[in-house]
Protein backbone atom coordinates (compact mmCIF):
# COMPACT_ATOMS: atom_id res chain seq x y z
CA UNK A 1 0.00 0.00 0.00
CA UNK A 2 1.63 3.24 -1.23
CA UNK A 3 0.68 6.13 1.06
CA UNK A 4 3.41 8.74 0.46
CA UNK A 5 2.10 11.47 -1.82
CA UNK A 6 -1.52 10.42 -1.41
CA UNK A 7 -4.07 13.26 -0.98
CA UNK A 8 -6.09 13.14 2.25
CA UNK A 9 -8.73 15.16 4.02
CA UNK A 10 -8.88 16.06 7.73
CA UNK A 11 -12.18 17.02 9.35
CA UNK A 12 -10.61 20.20 10.81
CA UNK A 13 -7.47 21.01 8.77
CA UNK A 14 -8.96 20.29 5.36
CA UNK A 15 -7.04 18.85 2.43
CA UNK A 16 -3.44 17.71 2.72
CA UNK A 17 -0.83 15.26 1.44
CA UNK A 18 0.94 12.33 3.08
CA UNK A 19 4.61 13.30 3.39
CA UNK A 20 5.90 10.93 6.05
CA UNK A 21 5.17 7.49 7.46
CA UNK A 22 6.47 5.24 10.22
CA UNK A 23 5.13 2.17 12.04
CA UNK A 24 3.12 4.29 14.49
CA UNK A 25 2.82 7.79 12.97
CA UNK A 26 1.88 9.45 9.70
CA UNK A 27 2.84 12.99 8.68
CA UNK A 28 0.37 15.11 6.70
CA UNK A 29 1.32 18.43 5.12
CA UNK A 30 -1.47 21.02 5.03
CA UNK A 31 -0.14 23.91 2.96
CA UNK A 32 2.84 25.18 4.99
CA UNK A 33 2.00 23.18 8.10
CA UNK A 34 2.98 19.62 8.96
CA UNK A 35 0.94 17.55 11.39
CA UNK A 36 1.64 14.11 12.84
CA UNK A 37 -1.11 11.61 13.63
CA UNK A 38 -1.28 8.10 15.04
CA UNK A 39 -1.09 5.50 12.32
CA UNK A 40 -3.33 3.83 11.30
CA UNK A 41 -5.70 5.00 14.09
CA UNK A 42 -6.35 8.43 12.58
CA UNK A 43 -8.01 6.87 9.52
CA UNK A 44 -10.75 5.39 11.72
CA UNK A 45 -11.83 8.82 12.98
CA UNK A 46 -10.79 12.13 11.42
CA UNK A 47 -8.59 11.38 8.39
CA UNK A 48 -9.83 10.16 5.01
CA UNK A 49 -7.68 9.23 2.03
CA UNK A 50 -9.06 10.00 -1.42
CA UNK A 51 -8.35 6.53 -2.79
CA UNK A 52 -11.40 4.46 -1.75
CA UNK A 53 -9.58 1.12 -1.94
CA UNK A 54 -6.73 2.32 0.27
CA UNK A 55 -9.24 3.85 2.70
CA UNK A 56 -10.98 0.47 3.04
CA UNK A 57 -7.66 -1.27 3.67
CA UNK A 58 -6.73 1.32 6.30
CA UNK A 59 -10.09 1.00 8.00
CA UNK A 60 -9.70 -2.79 8.12
CA UNK A 61 -6.21 -2.34 9.54
CA UNK A 62 -7.63 -0.10 12.27
CA UNK A 63 -10.35 -2.65 13.03
CA UNK A 64 -7.77 -5.44 13.36
CA UNK A 65 -5.70 -3.29 15.69
CA UNK A 66 -8.74 -2.66 17.90
CA UNK A 67 -9.59 -6.38 17.90
CA UNK A 68 -6.01 -7.30 18.82
CA UNK A 69 -6.01 -4.77 21.64
CA UNK A 70 -9.31 -6.12 22.99
CA UNK A 71 -7.94 -9.67 22.78
CA UNK A 72 -4.83 -8.64 24.73
CA UNK A 73 -7.00 -6.97 27.37
CA UNK A 74 -9.07 -10.16 27.70
CA UNK A 75 -5.88 -12.21 28.09
CA UNK A 76 -4.59 -9.79 30.73
CA UNK A 77 -7.89 -9.98 32.65
CA UNK A 78 -7.87 -13.77 32.45
CA UNK A 79 -4.25 -13.84 33.63
CA UNK A 80 -5.04 -11.59 36.62
CA UNK A 81 -8.06 -13.73 37.50
CA UNK A 82 -5.96 -16.90 37.22
CA UNK A 83 -3.18 -15.46 39.38
CA UNK A 84 -5.72 -14.34 41.98
CA UNK A 85 -7.19 -17.86 42.08
CA UNK A 86 -3.73 -19.39 42.45
CA UNK A 87 -2.82 -17.02 45.30
CA UNK A 88 -6.03 -18.00 47.10
CA UNK A 89 -5.53 -21.71 46.35
CA UNK A 90 -5.35 -24.06 49.32
CA UNK A 91 -2.17 -26.12 49.16
CA UNK A 92 -2.77 -29.81 49.78
CA UNK A 93 0.29 -31.62 51.21
CA UNK A 94 -0.15 -34.51 48.70
CA UNK A 95 -0.79 -32.72 45.42
CA UNK A 96 1.92 -34.34 43.26
CA UNK A 97 1.46 -37.27 40.87
CA UNK A 98 3.93 -40.02 40.00
CA UNK A 99 3.44 -42.13 36.85
CA UNK A 100 4.56 -45.57 35.75
CA UNK A 101 5.82 -45.41 32.13
CA UNK A 102 8.33 -46.88 29.75
CA UNK A 103 11.22 -44.50 29.07
CA UNK A 104 10.04 -43.68 25.52
CA UNK A 105 6.48 -43.14 26.75
CA UNK A 106 7.76 -40.65 29.33
CA UNK A 107 9.67 -38.68 26.71
CA UNK A 108 6.64 -38.67 24.41
CA UNK A 109 4.43 -37.35 27.22
CA UNK A 110 6.83 -34.48 27.83
CA UNK A 111 7.06 -33.64 24.12
CA UNK A 112 3.35 -34.06 23.32
CA UNK A 113 2.19 -31.83 26.16
CA UNK A 114 -0.12 -34.15 28.08
CA UNK A 115 -0.29 -37.44 29.93
CA UNK A 116 -3.16 -39.88 30.39
CA UNK A 117 -4.43 -40.35 33.95
CA UNK A 118 -5.57 -43.88 33.14
CA UNK A 119 -8.89 -45.53 34.02
CA UNK A 120 -10.73 -46.40 37.20
CA UNK A 121 -10.03 -50.05 38.02
CA UNK A 122 -13.05 -50.70 40.24
CA UNK A 123 -16.28 -49.24 41.60
CA UNK A 124 -19.16 -47.61 39.78
CA UNK A 125 -16.79 -45.70 37.46
CA UNK A 126 -14.76 -48.75 36.45
CA UNK A 127 -13.33 -48.34 32.94
CA UNK A 128 -14.02 -44.61 32.79
CA UNK A 129 -11.22 -41.98 32.62
CA UNK A 130 -9.71 -41.31 36.02
CA UNK A 131 -10.27 -37.73 37.16
CA UNK A 132 -7.03 -36.36 38.72
CA UNK A 133 -9.01 -34.32 41.24
CA UNK A 134 -6.10 -33.46 43.56
CA UNK A 135 -4.01 -31.86 40.85
CA UNK A 136 -3.92 -28.07 40.71
CA UNK A 137 -1.57 -25.47 39.19
CA UNK A 138 0.94 -26.24 41.97
CA UNK A 139 1.14 -29.91 40.96
CA UNK A 140 3.89 -31.69 39.08
CA UNK A 141 3.91 -35.03 37.27
CA UNK A 142 6.90 -37.22 38.05
CA UNK A 143 7.62 -39.80 35.34
CA UNK A 144 9.12 -43.09 36.49
CA UNK A 145 9.54 -46.63 35.24
CA UNK A 146 11.66 -49.76 35.15
CA UNK A 147 14.55 -50.70 32.95
CA UNK A 148 14.32 -54.08 31.22
CA UNK A 149 14.61 -57.03 33.63
CA UNK A 150 14.91 -54.77 36.69
CA UNK A 151 13.08 -55.20 39.99
CA UNK A 152 10.53 -52.76 41.40
CA UNK A 153 12.98 -51.42 43.98
CA UNK A 154 15.12 -50.23 41.05
CA UNK A 155 12.41 -47.89 39.70
CA UNK A 156 13.99 -44.92 37.89
CA UNK A 157 12.93 -41.29 37.55
CA UNK A 158 12.83 -40.39 33.83
CA UNK A 159 11.74 -36.76 34.12
CA UNK A 160 9.02 -34.40 35.32
CA UNK A 161 6.80 -31.51 34.35
CA UNK A 162 4.53 -29.00 36.04
CA UNK A 163 0.89 -29.07 35.05
CA UNK A 164 -0.41 -26.16 33.00
CA UNK A 165 -0.87 -22.97 35.02
CA UNK A 166 -4.65 -23.03 34.47
CA UNK A 167 -5.09 -26.78 35.01
CA UNK A 168 -7.57 -27.87 37.69
CA UNK A 169 -7.84 -31.64 37.92
CA UNK A 170 -11.42 -31.64 39.20
CA UNK A 171 -12.54 -30.35 35.78
CA UNK A 172 -10.45 -32.88 33.83
CA UNK A 173 -13.22 -35.28 32.79
CA UNK A 174 -11.27 -36.84 29.90
CA UNK A 175 -8.31 -37.71 32.13
CA UNK A 176 -5.76 -35.80 30.04
CA UNK A 177 -3.33 -33.93 32.30
CA UNK A 178 -1.91 -30.93 30.43
CA UNK A 179 1.76 -30.01 30.69
CA UNK A 180 3.11 -26.56 31.49
CA UNK A 181 4.62 -24.87 28.43
CA UNK A 182 7.86 -24.05 30.24
CA UNK A 183 8.63 -26.24 33.24
CA UNK A 184 9.64 -29.73 32.10
CA UNK A 185 12.69 -31.95 32.53
CA UNK A 186 13.90 -34.96 30.51
CA UNK A 187 16.64 -37.03 32.14
CA UNK A 188 19.00 -39.25 30.14
CA UNK A 189 18.74 -42.92 31.09
CA UNK A 190 22.26 -42.87 32.53
CA UNK A 191 21.37 -39.89 34.76
CA UNK A 192 18.08 -41.29 36.11
CA UNK A 193 17.51 -41.01 39.87
CA UNK A 194 16.29 -43.84 42.06
CA UNK A 195 12.63 -43.28 42.94
CA UNK A 196 12.15 -45.45 46.02
CA UNK A 197 15.11 -43.96 47.90
CA UNK A 198 12.83 -41.02 48.78
CA UNK A 199 10.41 -43.27 50.67
CA UNK A 200 10.81 -45.35 53.83
CA UNK A 201 9.37 -48.85 53.40
CA UNK A 202 11.03 -50.45 56.37
CA UNK A 203 11.76 -54.10 55.67
CA UNK A 204 8.99 -54.42 53.06
CA UNK A 205 9.73 -54.50 49.33
CA UNK A 206 8.19 -51.53 47.48
CA UNK A 207 5.19 -52.29 45.30
CA UNK A 208 3.60 -50.26 42.53
CA UNK A 209 0.34 -52.05 41.71
CA UNK A 210 -1.89 -51.60 38.66
CA UNK A 211 -2.71 -47.88 38.70
CA UNK A 212 -1.35 -45.45 36.11
CA UNK A 213 -0.37 -42.90 38.72
CA UNK A 214 -0.28 -42.25 42.46
CA UNK A 215 -0.34 -39.11 44.56
CA UNK A 216 2.61 -38.28 46.77
CA UNK A 217 3.76 -35.43 49.08
CA UNK A 218 4.90 -31.99 47.95
CA UNK A 219 7.98 -32.02 50.19
CA UNK A 220 9.24 -35.26 48.61
CA UNK A 221 8.89 -33.75 45.14
CA UNK A 222 10.86 -30.77 46.38
CA UNK A 223 13.67 -33.07 47.54
CA UNK A 224 13.66 -34.88 44.17
CA UNK A 225 13.87 -31.59 42.29
CA UNK A 226 16.68 -30.39 44.53
CA UNK A 227 18.64 -33.56 43.73
CA UNK A 228 17.93 -32.94 40.04
CA UNK A 229 19.49 -29.48 40.34
CA UNK A 230 22.62 -31.04 41.82
CA UNK A 231 22.77 -33.70 39.10
CA UNK A 232 22.25 -31.07 36.37
CA UNK A 233 25.03 -28.76 37.63
CA UNK A 234 27.42 -27.96 34.78
CA UNK A 235 25.15 -29.47 32.11
CA UNK A 236 22.94 -27.90 29.43
CA UNK A 237 19.89 -28.53 31.63
CA UNK A 238 21.23 -26.69 34.67
CA UNK A 239 19.25 -23.50 34.12
CA UNK A 240 16.05 -25.36 33.14
CA UNK A 241 16.13 -27.57 36.25
CA UNK A 242 16.94 -24.64 38.57
CA UNK A 243 14.04 -22.59 37.19
CA UNK A 244 11.71 -25.59 37.60
CA UNK A 245 12.82 -26.02 41.23
CA UNK A 246 12.40 -22.31 42.04
CA UNK A 247 8.95 -22.18 40.45
CA UNK A 248 7.86 -25.33 42.28
CA UNK A 249 8.94 -23.92 45.66
CA UNK A 250 7.25 -20.59 44.97
CA UNK A 251 3.88 -21.94 43.82
CA UNK A 252 3.81 -24.52 46.65
CA UNK A 253 4.86 -21.88 49.21
CA UNK A 254 7.86 -23.94 50.28
CA UNK A 255 11.14 -22.63 51.68
CA UNK A 256 14.19 -23.35 49.59
CA UNK A 257 15.73 -26.32 51.39
CA UNK A 258 18.77 -26.04 49.14
CA UNK A 259 19.56 -22.59 50.49
CA UNK A 260 18.90 -23.78 54.06
CA UNK A 261 21.31 -26.69 53.74
CA UNK A 262 24.00 -24.39 52.34
CA UNK A 263 23.65 -21.98 55.27
CA UNK A 264 24.05 -24.83 57.72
Amino acid sequence: MQLLGQPVKHIAFGEGTVTGLSDRAITITFGQDKKKFLYPDAFATYLTINDAQIQRELYEKCARKVQNKEAELKKACARRARNKKIRAMKISPNAQAVFNLEYDEAQNAIQNGWIDAGRYLSGGSKGEPRIPSRLKPNSSCLLTGLLANSAEEERCIWGAFMVKEDFWGEHCKAGHILRHDRYRICLPKDAALSYWRYFDHGDCCPRWGQVAFKYFPNDIMQRILLDMTKAAAGTQQERTVNEFYEYFCEINRLSDIGATSCEQ
